[in-house]
């Protein structure tokens, strides 16, 4: 396996997709993300571990009610199973990457926009919905 050697702060930086996945392995998964000012995830929780590092711009991480000013060179660890949420509050993008132990988003996740990934969830739970019901006859 050719090993992972990268200046995750340019690319970072150089993002401009609201979440896209630039490394995965059986055991842990790197996401970039560009929230632009104003937007959020929105309210999550994760059966991994996150460690979100904040490359530029300013927001606020809120993990299980607590809430914290975040910008560039801040780490926030989010313990597995953790409600939370991370806000762009600045005037620019917030620009950041988490590193999810082990994987949490979908393989190969590339979403240009909060919304396009919405859909994905959205497209995700309504086939998940429908296996259900025929699994269980209905």
């Amino acid at each position: 396996m050719a090993v992972f050697n990268k200046d995750i702060v340019e690319l970072t930086e150089k993002n401009d997709f609201f979440q896209k996945e630039v490394y995965r392995d059986s055991k842990i998964q790197i996401v970039l993300m560009n929230l632009p000012a104003g937007e959020e995830i929105g309210m999550e929780t994760h059966n991994a571990d996150q460690s979100t590092f904040f490359v530029s711009g300013e927001g606020q991480a809120e993990v299980d009610g607590a809430k914290t000013k975040v910008g560039p060179n801040h780490l926030i660890v989010i313990p597995k199973g953790a409600e939370h949420n991370i806000t762009a509050k600045g005037s620019g993008a917030l620009k950041l990457y988490s590193i999810y132990a082990p994987p949490a988003e979908p393989a190969g996740v590339a979403f240009k926009t909060k919304a396009e990934a919405e859909a994905a969830e959205e497209g995700f739970v309504s086939r998940a919905a429908k296996k259900l019901k025929e699994a269980v006859g209905r």
